[in-house]
């Protein structure tokens, strides 16, 4: 393994590296800090939690003058939250070079900032709007900024930055190194890049994510009131090692748990309103295979790793695509095959086509002798606008943005929940739930929206409190 002594850093930061315990450079810091100490544009495709701070702000302050009181660096955050773990970071690799870097950020009093920009500093590092306010105000000057870092310029895209950030760029040289770390990157991402970088090295580390790949995907198309007869025959015809069969709200759980217990099915529920000790009971149970069929809420599934589990049933379609990939993912592991079976409405079909492109995957109408489609995903696609009603497209919807995402253990399950748990919407009232790096995406019904930031912000999930507004991006 290359140590980080054989990647050309000056000495005080290997003495840095060595007093906060670094010992070897990650993927990303491998392969980024060469190019960068070499004076190259760098994309980095990267999740969070891969050491990308690192290799991007160690060439960065190698780089820098701490004689010079100028503005030499920059570097763009979507959010304060990374804006201040950025820049205590660079702080620490910095302390033994005399590099002063100072934060700018949206929600702190700007004279505070103004007045630390103006005792001098080296590198600074802001989110979109603030850095932007300041340089109107003529608080922050980048003529001299000859290192920019766009760090996790998808959240950026997905907040509507990008014109902003563009902004940013045409005040900085032109001769600039430029480099962009990101998880995805998706064409503005890349037509960014191509505009203002020059002939970047591209770097891409794979971090383990779910996977649907494994999995074959079914539908069966039932009105709601045959749903539980449709399931039942599924489950006694698809007789699966293991089943979770994920139903949204908590008392359809216990509902559909009695009425798979009269047609002689065995079943266990799982739901927030059971006991701790309840749960683990359930949980023990089926992660040990005594149990066969668990119905589940999203909320009390979540964190449930089983490898052994063969079946996904969507009892109840998921609020989201990205949460239909995260029930998946709980089958089709260890290099078994899954199958998932989704049970919808005739007026799901849009979701259900939503859910298709998402996952990148055709999802076939699932028959009792095998699963063999009757009817095409472009069939399906041709004939769902014309059973569309006027008022599922009409119905008004408010996009909240809230403070937390997959860095603080966040799921979309989380994010359900949360809203379940503390205000009055039901988990059929709750749609298009996004999880990104460090905060997330929710939609409510318009007139409710108000009512649920009020409910929910301030609320502890997974040891973090929730701030959560509506957003107009």
């Amino acid at each position: 393994m290359t140590a980080f002594a054989e990647l050309g850093l000056a000495p005080d930061l290997l003495d840095a590296l060595r007093h906060l315990g670094y010992e070897r450079p990650t993927p990303i810091q491998e392969q980024a800090i060469p190019g960068l100490l070499e004076g190259r544009d760098v994309i980095g495709q990267a999740q969070t939690g891969t050491g990308k701070t690192a290799a991007f702000g160690l060439p960065m302050l190698q780089f820098v003058d701490p004689e010079d009181p100028d503005v030499q660096a920059l570097v763009l955050t979507p959010t304060r939250e990374l804006c201040i773990q950025v820049t205590q970071a660079l702080r620490a690799y910095g302390r033994r070079r005399g590099v002063e870097v100072v934060a700018v950020f949206g929600g702190a009093p700007i004279r505070d900032q103004a007045a630390r920009l103006g005792r001098g500093a080296q590198v600074v590092v802001g989110t979109v709007g603030r850095v932007l306010d300041m340089v109107g105000r003529h608080h922050l000057f980048l003529d001299q900024a000859r290192y920019v870092v766009l760090d996790e310029a998808d959240e950026m895209l997905d907040l509507g930055f990008l014109e902003d950030v563009e902004t940013i760029l045409s005040r900085c040289p032109q001769g600039r190194q430029t480099s962009l770390f990101s998880a995805t990157i998706p064409p503005p991402i890349r037509a960014l890049a191509e505009k203002r970088m020059y002939d970047p090295v591209t770097i891409k580390v794979r971090a383990a994510t779910l996977t649907i790949d494994t999995v074959d995907h079914y539908y069966v198309e039932v009105p709601d009131r045959e749903k539980p007869g449709a399931l039942a025959r599924v489950l006694k015809a698809e007789r699966p090692e293991q089943a979770i069969v994920f139903v949204r709200t908590k008392i359809g759980v216990d509902r559909l748990a009695r009425r798979l217990g009269d047609d002689g099915i065995r079943v266990k529920a799982l739901h927030g309103d059971m006991t701790q000790g309840q749960r683990d009971g359930v949980m023990i149970a089926f992660k040990g295979g005594r149990e066969r069929l668990l119905v589940a809420t999203d909320v009390a599934a979540r964190g449930l790793d089983i490898t052994g589990v063969s079946h996904v049933v969507n009892y109840d379609l998921p609020n989201s695509p990205d949460l239909y990939v995260h029930r998946i993912g709980r089958t089709g592991r260890a290099g078994d095959t899954g199958r998932a079976i989704t049970l919808v409405n005739p007026r799901q079909r849009r979701e259900l086509a939503a859910i298709e492109r998402h996952a990148k995957t055709e999802i076939e109408e699932w028959s009792a002798n095998g699963g063999a489609p009757r009817e095409r995903r472009g069939e399906r696609e041709a004939r769902r606008p014309r059973h569309t009603k006027p008022h599922e497209r009409e119905e008004r919807r408010a996009k909240l943005l809230l403070g937390a995402g997959r860095r603080d253990g966040f799921e979309p399950a989380d994010v359900v929940g949360a809203i379940v748990d503390h205000s009055h919407l039901e988990g059929e009232d709750i749609h298009n739930v996004r999880v990104l790096e460090r905060f997330s995406f929710v939609e409510v019904p318009a007139e409710r929206a108000g009512e649920v930031v009020d409910k929910v912000s301030g609320r502890w999930v997974r040891g973090r409190e929730l701030r959560l507004e509506v957003t107009t991006r």
